[in-house]
């Protein structure tokens, strides 16, 4: 019999803990029909995150808790003000290949994990936190500050520890994979993980 895959989550925001969960799952049974098992998220703030001994710490903790097919999955924002491409960033912190056994996959979101709703704010408008009228922006990875975007098309003010898994949970990730290409590497990124 075979095991479900194991994505072990690295994440940097208190929100991501919950809402990284939620999305990998989705991304996992809508794009590749695979049930995916989503190990505890460890968090690591981003000043920790560029640090090669404290990041890679966390990996091999959360590699230790990859049985079988799976791997880590580090998502961070890419909201540095001296690293503006993600790309780049994703390289500055990848760890030496021989760090673990377990594949390690690195998702910058451009600027912030927000940017993903906004690339598909239109499905959020049946959400009661969000106004019927939210509209996906031309280019909704163009500049920063998704945050306060995403807060003028809502009725409350934005929490991510409140918001994320819950928007997490009803966007439309197909929308958002064709709206961002940041969304695009992190479906990519878990297709690579699960196998």
């Amino acid at each position: 019999m075979n095991s479900a895959p194991v994505v072990a989550p690295i994440v940097e925001g208190h929100g991501e803990v919950k809402a990284v969960r939620e999305l990998v799952t989705r991304i996992a049974t809508e794009f590749f029909g695979v049930w995916t098992e989503v190990a505890q998220p460890f968090r690591l703030d981003s000043g920790k995150m560029r640090k090669p001994e404290e990041l890679g710490k966390a990996i091999r903790v959360q590699a230790a808790r990859v049985t079988g097919r799976g791997g880590v999955l580090v998502l961070r924002d890419g909201d540095d003000s001296d690293v503006t491409c993600p790309v780049e960033l994703a390289r500055m912190i990848a760890p030496r290949p021989d760090l673990v056994e377990v594949p390690v996959q690195i998702v910058i979101a451009r600027h912030e994990y927000e940017a993903w709703f906004l690339a598909t704010a239109t499905s959020l408008a049946g959400h009661p936190a969000v106004r019927d009228d939210a509209a996906t922006p031309a280019d909704p990875e163009a500049r920063r500050g998704a945050k306060s975007q995403l807060e003028g098309m809502m009725h409350e003010s934005y929490k991510e520890t409140l918001h994320q898994a819950r928007f997490s949970a009803v966007m439309d990730l197909r929308a958002a994979a064709q709206n961002s290409r940041s969304f695009r590497r992190m479906v990519h990124a878990v297709e690579q993980l699960i196998g």
